[in-house]
């Protein structure tokens, strides 16, 4: 969107300002003509360098050919075109923009300098025109304020996009290795037991048929549930919303016989599909660790938000756990730590789990 390029347009706009101070050649104003023509094209040139090459000149030189520019306007107003410290526009657009310098920047400072000397030189030799030319530093100002803070928006969502990309590699990354470590650990040993089972029957075909037999339905039996672990090896890719997945262990809890309520699940869907996704997997990682070890009869869990972050609390009934000692809790770590978040973790009664990240960029 803000490019270092001058959409050609633009430049031609900006250079309809030098009429202005080409103008004055015709004002009975000036006390020197020939230093006004001198001031003119050394003021000319250097306007024409910033618009056209800006882009490719070196900070320093960039920055002396924008004092020049500001000696100019300073001379212009004195000479007698008070209004020539409009030129001050081109600043408000060409410093965030173009120079790409901060607010805390020499260039700043000599705009900002800039503006105060011809509002001292108006105030002394133009009093008249100085209430209407303060209304112009006021627009200018606010314009270039307002810049800033478009510029800065739109380098936070440039440093959010980059960062949702680096969460989505780790997420693919991290996938694939639970996919390896799935088959590993549920195929592994059952393609294993297949191999010696067929080669058991292979040599007992002969010599005892009836065992043989029985190898083969073992076999078969071994194939079909390596068929159905596949399945719900595939069934886990399926990418759910947070909603989505919220059902599924509404379902899961059921089949374990735990009551389970969650308030406030639509919260999620400010939320962008990396982070949902991630959240999702910290809900299922917590949710197994109650069926596993909480020895719980009820599940609850809500989101709460604010304007700048989300909080997942999950909470059972519970015989608790020791805060000291959460190993089973390493795997939820590692994901709040991918979303920048804080994990909290009370035994009382039961276990709060408490997952607090930034809400970052909304869909």
């Amino acid at each position: 969107m803000y490019k270092n390029n001058n959409p050609l347009l633009m430049r031609f706009v900006a250079l309809v300002y030098i009429l202005f101070p080409i103008w004055g050649l015709f004002s009975d104003k000036k006390s020197d003509q020939s230093l006004y023509i001198v001031v003119l094209i050394i003021f000319s040139c250097s306007y024409i360098i910033m618009i056209f090459y800006a882009h490719v000149l070196k900070r320093n030189t960039t920055f002396i050919l924008l004092v020049i520019h500001y000696i100019g306007i300073c001379y212009f107003v004195y000479a007698g075109l008070p209004f020539n410290c409009l030129f001050l526009f081109y600043s408000s657009f060409a410093l965030p923009f173009i120079f790409r310098v901060k607010i805390k920047s020499k260039e700043f400072y000599a705009f900002i300098s800039t503006m105060l000397i011809c509002a001292i030189i108006i105030i002394i030799l133009y009093p008249d025109s100085f209430v209407e030319i303060v209304i112009f530093y006021f627009v200018i100002l606010a314009i270039m304020l307002n810049n800033y803070r478009m510029l800065k928006e739109h380098q936070f969502k440039k440093d959010l996009e980059e960062k949702n990309q680096r969460i989505n590699v780790l997420i693919a990354d991290q996938e694939r290795n639970r996919i390896g470590q799935d088959l590993h650990d549920s195929l592994g040993h059952v393609f294993a037991s297949l191999t010696m089972k067929s080669e058991l029957a292979t040599k007992l075909i002969d010599k005892d048929p009836e065992a043989a037999k029985n190898e083969m339905i073992a076999v078969n039996e071994l194939s079909r549930d390596a068929l159905n672990k596949v399945r719900v090896i595939i069934d886990d890719l399926k990418v759910q919303s947070f909603e989505e997945e919220v059902t599924s262990v509404e379902r899961v809890l059921h089949d374990a016989n735990l009551n389970f309520e969650f308030h406030n699940k639509s919260a999620a869907q400010s939320l962008n599909p990396a982070k949902q996704s991630i959240l999702s997997m910290i809900l299922k990682e917590a949710i197994n660790n109650v069926i596993k070890h909480a020895q719980a009869t009820k599940v609850t869990g809500e989101l709460t938000e604010s304007q700048e972050t989300l909080t997942m609390i999950i909470c059972d009934n519970g015989v608790g756990i020791d805060t000291n000692k959460v190993p089973q809790l390493k795997s939820i770590s590692n994901r709040v730590k991918l979303l920048n978040g804080s994990l909290t973790v009370k035994s009382d009664n039961g276990t709060k789990i408490e997952i607090e990240i930034p809400r970052g960029e909304v869909q």
